[in-house]
């Protein structure tokens, strides 16, 4: 079958535009789309996975394409651009099952009138695609509640041997954080709450990483404590908190002094604008390292030196450091968290950009999955392994 044949006039698309369009996302790299199909049913899907198949030709699953890592690149692809399947098919009692292609910001919006709430919200909340959260085994903002693979219950994949799965439980483990390297993500069935956690919120500030960094070892001692957010002074004087160094820490329930929710909104407000902020003040390089905690006091004041403004989550010790667009301050931080055996990858996707940081388990677990889901290696050519 031809891939005409698949995929109506209305479905497919190489025009010059879109093929320029498409050879980028939201990274710095570019690529080479050779097509874009935009599938509205898993038959196309399933018969667009054989052609690939048969005549070797690469394709490039497409959410949002927000990545900053380059992970929707196209290698000469075929990019599968999945934003027409985008219905939600079932809201149950503590369950919701949807197309891949949703825009968690409309699932949230039906949810909403269910009440119901799904917790897993990152910052592109707004555009960014459930299927691609899942690619990407996504962390939100709220980082409490955990990662998507925290929230998932089952997948529809059609992965790169043709094969349509339903899978769950350890069956589902490889497909989720493998950024379109194993298989297309058709329907996912997640889990749901009935309504956000209850939260109060403290907010610190302190003079010097040590008197801070005293106070965070007691904090993580509090059993109520479900995140302690660090923001220097860069940051804390953009989103006019004062240039000093800040605390925000979330409690369960009402441990905290700020329960009033417009309160508690303007805080989790900031925590959202910040890293926009940041952008538009060309920080745009943003690195996501994991620093043990031992060694965190050092690291901030390092980092500090540089006058690279940093916010960090220090129950993980999950560090967000915004260089200089094309700084070369990185080079350094990457040795530097290596001396100190940190992780260079902490929640952000690893696309083209970080494959180079993935661990030689990592790699080799990839390559097992590779030979066992995608034995063609059709899909995502180039990303996490080539």
């Amino acid at each position: 079958m031809r891939l005409d044949e698949i995929f109506p006039p209305n479905s497919f698309s190489d025009n010059e535009i879109d093929l320029l369009v498409y050879s980028r996302d939201a990274s710095d790299f570019e690529g080479k789309c050779v097509g874009v199909v935009w599938p509205t049913k898993l038959e196309q899907i399933h018969q667009l996975v054989h052609y690939a198949k048969r005549t070797g030709q690469n394709l490039t699953i497409r959410g949002a394409a927000t990545s900053t890592s380059g992970g929707t690149i196209p290698k000469n692809s075929i990019v599968v651009d999945m934003s027409k399947m985008n219905n939600i098919l079932e809201i149950g009692s503590d369950y919701v099952i949807v197309e891949a292609g949703i825009v968690l910001d409309d699932l949230q919006k039906e949810l909403t009138k269910k009440k119901k709430y799904f917790p897993i919200v990152p910052l592109e909340h707004a555009v960014c695609t459930v299927g691609g959260m899942v690619a990407t085994n996504c962390l939100g903002m709220n980082t409490y509640y955990g990662k998507m693979q925290d929230w998932i219950t089952e997948l529809q994949i059609i992965d790169g041997t043709g094969m349509n799965m339903k899978i769950s439980g350890m069956a589902s483990k490889p497909f989720i954080g493998s950024e379109g390297c194993l298989g297309i993500i058709c329907k996912i069935k997640l889990k749901v709450l009935q309504k956000p956690m209850m939260k109060s919120v403290s907010l610190f500030k302190f003079n010097t990483i040590t008197t801070l960094m005293e106070k965070v070892t007691e904090l993580n001692k509090n059993p109520k404590v479900l995140e302690i957010i660090y923001l220097d002074d860069l940051c804390s004087k953009d989103v006019g908190l004062g240039e000093t160094l800040h605390l925000i820490v979330e409690y369960k329930d009402e441990f905290g002094s700020i329960t009033n929710k417009e309160e508690i909104d303007k805080i989790d407000d900031i925590k959202e604008k910040l890293p926009h902020l940041l952008i538009k003040k060309r920080y745009g390089q943003i690195e996501d390292p994991i620093i043990p905690m031992q060694q965190m006091a050092k690291f901030l004041h390092w980092i500090r030196k540089k006058d690279v403004p940093v916010y960090a989550y220090m129950k993980s010790g999950l560090v967000h450091a915004n260089f200089r667009d094309y700084s070369k301050f990185p080079e350094e931080m990457y040795e530097i968290v290596n001396r100190i055996d940190g992780k260079l990858i902490g929640d952000f996707p690893i696309g083209i950009k970080r494959k180079k940081f993935l661990t030689k388990f990592q790699e080799e677990q990839m390559i097992i999955f590779k030979n066992q889901y995608d034995n063609h290696k059709i899909m995502n050519r180039g990303v996490l392994v080539d």
